[in-house]
């Protein structure tokens, strides 16, 4: 019975104002938030305009002009041939390229070959493997 008058005498004076103060905190916390997005934003949005004028766009080279091609004489170009590994030149050619951007001068492909296993037998053979037996 006790804690019924306390509840009601503490209800009795809390009126709209005094929950809003209640939250305000919160409310405060939630704005320092907004505002230090937005000027996060702001500066962003600033370094991008910056950039923009200040540096200036390289100039590309002009191309050089293509050699004529004699249209009557010119012979369609056959597939190339598939090597022995069964890889396409194109995919070995691509791979060849990725390795010089990635290591650069002096690095050479030796050999390509296809990978033996296949993601879902390895991915069941590491969960199998995880598996403590008793």
């Amino acid at each position: 019975m006790q804690m019924i008058q306390i509840l009601a005498a503490t209800a009795a004076k809390t009126g709209i104002w005094d929950t809003f103060l209640a939250g305000f905190p919160h409310l405060l916390g939630m704005f320092v938030v907004l505002v230090t997005l937005a000027c996060l934003w702001g500066v962003c949005a600033l370094t991008a305009w910056l950039i923009k004028t200040f540096v200036p766009e390289p100039v590309a080279a002009p191309a050089a002009p293509a050699p004529p091609v004699d249209v009557e004489r010119a012979q369609p170009h056959a597939a190339a041939p598939t090597p022995a590994s069964g890889i396409a030149p194109e995919v070995v050619a691509a791979i060849a390229a990725a390795v010089h951007t990635a290591v650069g001068k002096g690095h050479k492909v030796v050999a390509i070959k296809p990978q033996d296993t296949n993601w879902e037998k390895a991915g069941r053979q590491a969960v199998l493997g995880s598996h403590r037996i008793r």
